[in-house]
């Protein structure tokens, strides 16, 4: 019966996780091409209070913005590790599940994990300068985090694109 109910939620379960992929990844990597540059140049122009520029620039994107993106990016963790039990459970593209579920993931960890989620929180809500250490260890890993973000989102991208071509070679 759970092996049923998984390959009827299979395919919903793809689309879904899938598309959250894609739009996550479109997300860091628009982070990383632009707004993780703008905090950089906020750092670099000696603005004494880069979380107040900030707080300013999101204000004027429009209220929950944030609480969106948070939301979406929640979502897409949810959706690849949801997919992967339903590959598990119906036995289909278990390896192409398991990757997209771990590179899925794994821009979280790296986020959290790494100390830099501690380091932008502390430097976007700043309300007076920087201090200079933490300054430096943010410009140093602000671009390259959010580009290493993109690639893992992308390797998950490309592993849920697999999936229909690894179906359609299995004769159910």
């Amino acid at each position: 019966m759970a092996s049923a109910l998984a390959a009827r939620l299979y395919w919903p379960g793809w689309v879904a996780a899938t598309a959250l992929t894609g739009i996550v990844a479109g997300f860091m990597l628009g982070h990383a091409l632009i707004l993780a540059r703008f905090v950089d140049w906020l750092l670099m122009t000696g603005t004494p209070a880069p979380g107040l520029e900030y707080a300013a620039f999101r204000a004027t994107a429009g209220r929950g913005g944030l609480t969106a993106f948070y939301a979406v990016c929640g979502l897409q963790v949810i959706a690849v590790v949801v997919f992967l039990g339903l590959a598990l459970a119906s036995g289909r593209a278990r390896g192409a599940a398991a990757l997209a579920a771990a590179a899925g993931a794994l821009w979280v960890v790296a986020h959290y994990a790494s100390g830099f989620g501690a380091l932008e929180a502390t430097v976007v809500r700043a309300t007076s300068a920087v201090p200079p250490d933490i300054a430096a260890s943010f410009l140093r890993l602000n671009v390259p985090i959010h580009f290493f973000h993109s690639a893992t989102l992308v390797t998950a991208l490309g592993a849920l694109l697999t999936v229909p071509r690894s179906a359609s070679r299995r004769k159910d």
